[in-house]
């Protein structure tokens, strides 16, 4: 083998060597921005969460409250409802009672 030819493998095999360490480099660069771009995917995400969750539990709090208002307003007609039923039916309940203190007597008085 010639002199020319073992200095032209030497010449390609340091060729290589240098693609390689390129090569390397070049994949940890695209490693560490592809890393570095998730991370921000996720911050961005995250974010985002949160200000949806925000918006969410606002809503939440809104229906609650017109829930609230809603109940509110059933509970005091039942309590009106009630209130009338007793009303009406209080005359009877007394004369009831009168006419059972008159005729049968009072037990207190016994």
């Amino acid at each position: 083998m010639s002199l020319d030819a073992i200095k032209t493998i030497g010449e390609t095999e340091d060729t290589v060597r240098q693609m390689r360490e390129d090569a390397k480099c070049r994949a940890a660069q695209a490693l560490e921005e592809a890393r570095e771009a998730g991370e921000a995917k996720v911050a961005e995400a995250m974010r985002q969460a949160k200000a949806e969750s925000v918006q969410v539990m606002r809503e939440a709090e809104q229906n609650a409250a017109k829930d609230a208002v809603a109940l509110a307003s059933n509970t005091e007609n039942k309590k009106a409802a009630i209130r009338a039923r007793t009303e009406r039916t209080m005359p009877a309940a007394v004369a009831y009672i009168v006419e059972r203190i008159v005729n049968d007597g009072c037990p207190l008085s016994r």
